[in-house]
This record gives structure tokens, sequence and C-alpha cells, in this order.
């Protein structure tokens, strides 16, 4: 699945119209009225969904300056998550934050330099 096909799936779910985000820079991926929302297209399932915190901690100040709400949506062979990661925030969810060395970067033919970053991460089962 590619992040456009994901968008149009989210925007179904939640009955409205995510745009695309046009800037490179940018933190997150689309956004709309209610949301900004960071787009995951994973080609492994796992239980629990890794979030980067630097993404995180950018995207969740974004939506409270702009007074919506931060979505995560991630697809897997296994399906779609929509995550409302401001509504975990708000009911003291522990994302288990942990620093791991991990690729600097993801998806490039090039052998990736290895970094420590600060990951948490999402039961599948708290999707909606």
């Amino acid at each position: 699945m590619i992040e456009s096909e994901l968008r149009d799936i989210a925007s179904k779910r939640l009955d409205t119209d995510l745009i695309a985000t046009k800037d490179v820079y940018c933190t997150f991926d689309a956004h709309c009225d209610d949301y900004v929302v960071e787009l995951k297209c994973r080609r492994t399932h796992y239980p629990t969904q890794l979030i980067e915190y630097k993404k995180f901690k950018a995207n969740n100040d974004q939506a409270d300056e702009s007074g919506k709400e931060f979505l995560y949506v991630i697809s897997t062979p296994s399906g779609e998550y929509i995550f409302n990661v401001s509504k975990l925030i708000a009911d003291d969810y522990d994302f288990g934050w942990e620093d791991r060395r991990m690729p600097s970067k993801t998806d490039f033919n090039s052998p990736s330099l290895m970094v420590n970053k600060k990951v948490g991460y999402i039961d599948v089962g708290v999707a909606y």
C-alpha cells in the first residue's frame, strides 16, 4: 500500500477529506479541520506499532497549537489502524518510551547509518 491509498482509506473511515501536506519538511502527512495526521505504510505486522518520539512530539505540538487532534494512521498486511494519539495522551496511555538503536533512514537501497532513536509503542487493540 502507498501513502495516498492509506490517506483515502482513512478519509472514508473518518468521514472527512484529508488533505495531503505539500511541504516535504512538514512533520505530518495530511490534515483537515479536525486532525493532524501522520501516515505509515508498514510491510510487517506487529501487535504493537512503533512511533518515533520526535514525530510524536512535533505532531502533538502542532495539533495542540491548531486546536486539532493528532491521529497516527498505519497500514500493515493485517489491516489499517487509526490511533487518536491526542486521546491516548489524555488517557495517560503508557507508550513505553525507550532509546533504541535503529537505521537513520528506512526504505533506501544504500546501507543506513545506525543511530539511537527514542521510540514508543501503541497496541493495535487501542485503534479504532
